[in-house]
């Protein structure tokens, strides 16, 4: 049973994008499990630029935080363009490094 932190499910929607992000119990406990803010997944989910990767049902997320650490956010999609997320993480320094070449294009 996910840890009572009294949070409530909150869901978002983006300005601009057709996109919902949703946490709910398990999200907040995986997220302070790794040390992460889940305001910082909010700002990653609307980074720009940002790599964003959608294979099937999951959705990654990699950008920069507003403090300048490199987030990788995954999420599950659970209907058209709504997701819940299910953890995230700080990237090492060679991630980060790709991330960013991606970002630039400056990717072989």
């Amino acid at each position: 049973m996910p840890a009572d932190h009294g949070w409530r499910l909150q869901s978002y929607t983006l300005c601009g994008v057709d996109e919902h992000y949703r946490f709910d119990d398990r999200s907040y406990d995986t997220l302070a499990a790794a040390g992460i803010q889940w305001q910082d997944v909010l700002y990653v989910l609307r980074a720009s630029p940002r790599v964003r990767h959608h294979i099937g049902a999951v959705l990654r997320i990699a950008a920069q935080t507003a403090d300048g650490r490199w987030l990788a956010v995954a999420c599950i999609e659970e209907d058209d363009d709504e997701y819940l997320v299910v953890g995230a993480r700080e990237l090492d320094d060679a991630e980060s490094a790709a991330v960013r070449a991606m970002i630039e294009g400056d990717l072989p």
